[in-house]
């Protein structure tokens, strides 16, 4: 071992505690803190810790760990990270109330150098207690991750813990897709609704519950870029056919560019669409270019997605829908993957939804060929009409031998 570098073993009131000190880049004595011996600390593993610092001394001049709390740290990081990596608005507030409302209550009074894989460990079983989400605790991780990284690159800290800890398993997610039958009953079920209604506001919020339930079907577009969707981005008599320009997005009750630059797209809108697109203007006091396609009847402002989502509800229930439906997430998957079925190729598909990664594209494309299984019916029906293969087989084989019987009567 380097001089100044060496394995102690301290006996205090916790029994065996490991320590290592060894000397850093800038010629300072480190001394450092391992764990008990009761959390898996032996001499073996302390020696491998104190090489390993060694090796960063060495190779990365790495520096004494920093005295700094993680949550002046984390501060500092959120007060730079997002606008050198110009993030979105949305992206922003979401690390923020992670960091203010699950990292720092945790870890806001620790030395960075402190946070190790047990306490992380005990973050995420004491937030599992509370009811939180392995996809929620899994997004905490992914920020926590991020600020030690940037930790790491500063010499702040040796390692992140994060990296070794065992993440939440997160289930499977499962899409409710409404088939087009389905799809038809929801929209007859809305009809009725209006209809039934003699109040004109209930009446107006149902109607254009029903216009964004058929946008929604007929276009695949997100939740937040229906409402992002102003009248000038709706060209309805262009030319070379009518389309919608997705350009802006409403997130976290502000505007905000589309989710990804895949998001900036063009949607050709089907003759349905349009008409309803169409009708829904003319009968809408907000018609004017810079104004907004789905917003509130009388305000203007977008239209409140709890309200759309209780007047939708009460029309599944009406149409006898089974399943937990999301409003309009499980609408655009109903889409996409009814489109992928109706045989739309996988880079018009890709285009069309806004992903950024074919492999996103390719669940939808997977899904609709085990879902609509009528697909695959008329697929073999083409191939080889009403009968069936085994059929086939049998017409193949008691041909050839008929007419090698002909051929040796006539020969004989």
């Amino acid at each position: 071992m380097p001089s100044g570098a060496a394995v102690i073993c301290y006996r205090g009131k916790r029994g065996n505690v490991w320590r290592v000190k060894y000397i850093d880049a800038n010629g300072t004595q480190v001394k450092e803190t391992l764990g008990p011996a009761s959390e898996g600390w032996t001499k073996r593993k302390a020696e491998v810790e104190l090489r390993a610092r060694l090796v960063a001394v060495e190779k990365n001049g790495m520096r004494k760990p920093s005295g700094e709390t993680f949550e002046t740290f984390a501060e500092e990081w959120l007060a730079t990270y997002p606008d050198a990596k110009g993030l979105k608005r949305s992206t922003r507030q979401g690390y923020e109330q992670i960091v203010h409302g699950h990292l720092v209550p945790t870890f806001g009074s620790l030395k960075l150098g402190e946070i190790t894989v047990q306490r992380i460990e005990r973050y995420l079983a004491t937030k599992r207690n509370k009811g939180l989400s392995p996809a929620t605790l899994n997004r905490t991780l992914n920020v926590l991750s991020l600020i030690i990284r940037a930790a790491l690159r500063r010499g702040l800290v040796q390692t992140n813990p994060v990296s070794l800890v065992d993440r939440p398993r997160e289930p499977r997610r499962r899409w409710r897709i409404l088939s087009p039958p389905e799809m038809l009953a929801v929209e007859q079920a809305l009809a009725e609704l209006i209809a039934e209604t003699d109040d004109e506001d209930e009446r107006s919020d149902r109607e254009i519950t029903r216009v964004m339930f058929l946008t929604f079907m007929g276009t695949g577009i997100r939740h937040g870029e229906a409402l992002g969707l102003h009248w000038r981005s709706v060209l309805l008599d262009d030319p070379d056919g009518p389309i919608i320009r997705i350009e802006e997005t409403w997130v976290r009750h502000a505007a905000d560019t589309p989710k990804s630059a895949a998001g900036h797209r063009t949607i050709a809108l089907g003759s349905r669409i349009t008409t309803e697109l169409s009708e829904h203007r003319r009968r809408s006091s907000f018609k004017a270019d810079d104004e907004r396609v789905f917003g509130n009847p009388r305000t203007g402002h977008p239209f409140d997605a709890n309200r759309y989502a209780t007047i939708l509800r009460l029309a599944l229930a009406r149409a006898n829908i089974e399943g937990d439906i999301r409003p309009a997430h499980d609408l655009r998957h109903s889409s996409i993957t009814n489109a992928a079925a109706a045989g739309i190729s996988p880079e018009a598909l890709m285009s069309r939804a806004g992903h950024s990664s074919y492999a996103t594209t390719r669940r939808y494309i997977d899904l609709a060929g085990e879902r609509f299984r009528g697909e695959a019916d008329r697929l073999e029906e083409r191939l080889w009409g009403e009968s069936g293969t085994k059929k086939r087989y049998q017409k193949r084989i008691k041909t050839p031998s008929s007419a090698t019987r002909r051929a040796a009567n006539t020969h004989g």
